[in-house]
């Protein structure tokens, strides 16, 4: 049992370094979670259910969790091929694809909440 413990323990340091790293190197990921609190307190104002607040929340963390995993690819690619490369090249634009597909998927889901607010009223 205390094996676990301790894993957990610097588990938690490793994804909190992560963390930590993420913000500090990457803009992108600043500005997603600026974003994402822009996004909370619009959905506050527009009074939505905890439930659809909720559901942003999980949106905005995938998000975060994307780009995270999008800056590992880039850090892999950056050390495995230096210079430029048609495989740098594809590795990078599918990892800010996937990305662009989580922003688009909280985005939408953010317009959906404003446009019924504004029609139910």
């Amino acid at each position: 049992m205390r094996t676990w413990i301790e894993h957990f323990g610097a588990a938690w340091q490793w994804s909190a370094a992560g963390v930590v790293h993420l913000f500090r190197s990457e803009v992108a990921a600043r500005m997603e979670l600026a974003g994402a609190i822009v996004g909370l307190a619009w959905l506050a104002v527009l009074r939505r259910s905890p439930a659809e607040i909720g559901i942003f929340l999980l949106l905005a963390a995938a998000v975060l969790a994307v780009e995270a995993l999008n800056t590992a690819i880039e850090t892999i690619v950056d050390e495995i091929s230096p210079h430029r490369s048609e495989f740098a090249r594809r590795a990078k634009d599918l990892g800010s694809a996937a990305v662009f597909f989580m922003l688009t998927a909280a985005g939408l889901y953010l317009a959906g909440l404003t446009a019924v607010s504004f029609v139910s009223r």
